[in-house]
């Protein structure tokens, strides 16, 4: 398996396939494995922090379509890349940039915190190491529970701590609680009750957008998904933010939210700097929903992800 590789195998494929421009097959006949199972090694490579893929060139950015979605969504700031040659190159532009811009807003921030989600992970990845003990990263919303995925079991909060040498606060219960009883006497337990209050302190929080086909590919909340979402029709739900369902209106599903464990809105609402970063241009859809709940101040996006947004806006305007 792909996942008991050690960092040097991880090195040996990354280089033979981003240095020696080996083709997949190649590299299959030469580990003996499957091309697919290469394409796992490398996906592990650059998740693990063993292979960093920079792009040197500067960024250019759509001025035009930044002032627009500012306006439109009354956003304290719209990052519109201009389009890459193909898609990897979109996708590894966005995160860069947003781990750069990140990074320059960390400077005056003392409490930052984060979400899961493969976007998280990427933006993680491509921080530049430097230390910042006085600075602490924190948990926002409870654990995913995945164990398919090679971040699983390593808290995204720690990788990012790791980066700044900063210090990190997890918080160790479920993303979402169906007892209701359970659930809000969780949130009063000594331990978990800290972690709470310093939700109310936070600079700068940021996060991906998820949908509701991600939910149903997760093992443990796709079975659970029918009673997470009772009394909540699923057609009506665009997307996900910040563990929060929300329609393509912005309107949040208040009976979803009460079992969510993390963050409460109005502290949400009260952290200045609040950065979601989307790649793919099939969550415009969901990306809409989201800036019109307000939870998001600033955005990381291209210019497909933009025009294709716009479009959506009018059409359900």
């Amino acid at each position: 398996m792909v996942e008991s590789y050690d960092n040097s195998q991880l090195a040996d494929i990354a280089r033979d396939y981003y240095l020696s421009k080996l083709p997949i097959t190649q590299i299959s006949q030469k580990y003996n494995l499957s091309r697919y199972l290469i394409a796992k090694a490398l996906e592990e490579a650059e998740a693990s922090g063993v292979v960093h893929i920079s792009i040197k060139s500067s960024v250019k950015r759509n001025n035009q379509l930044e002032t627009k979605l500012r306006s439109l969504f009354d956003l304290k700031e719209a990052f519109v890349l201009k389009n890459e040659d193909t898609t990897s190159h979109d996708n590894e532009q966005i995160v860069d940039f947003a781990a750069h811009q990140i990074q320059n807003y960390s400077k005056g921030a003392k409490e930052i915190g984060l979400t899961w989600g493969t976007t998280v992970l990427d933006t993680i990845v491509h921080f530049d190491e430097i230390k910042r003990p006085d600075l602490s990263f924190v948990q926002l919303a409870g654990m995913s529970l995945r164990t398919d995925t090679p971040h699983a079991n390593y808290s995204l909060i720690q990788r990012a701590a790791e980066k700044f040498d900063a210090k990190s606060y997890v918080l160790p219960i479920p993303l979402y609680i169906l007892n209701q009883s359970a659930h809000d006497l969780m949130e009063k337990e000594p331990a978990i009750e800290e972690l709470y209050k310093k939700y109310q302190h936070l600079d700068l929080i940021f996060t991906g957008v998820g949908t509701l086909a991600s939910m149903e590919s997760n093992r443990v909340w796709g079975k659970l998904q029918n009673q997470i979402f009772a009394g909540v029709d699923q057609n009506q739900v665009a997307g996900m933010v910040f563990g929060r369902a929300y329609d393509i209106n912005g309107h949040i599903f208040e009976d979803v939210e009460k079992k969510f464990s993390g963050i409460k809105r109005e502290d949400l609402l009260n952290t200045p700097i609040r950065f979601a970063i989307v790649k793919n241009k099939f969550k415009t859809h969901s990306l809409l929903g989201a800036l019109r709940t307000h939870l998001i101040t600033h955005l990381v996006i291209n210019e497909a992800i933009a025009n294709k947004l716009l479009q959506e806006a009018e059409k359900f305007s």
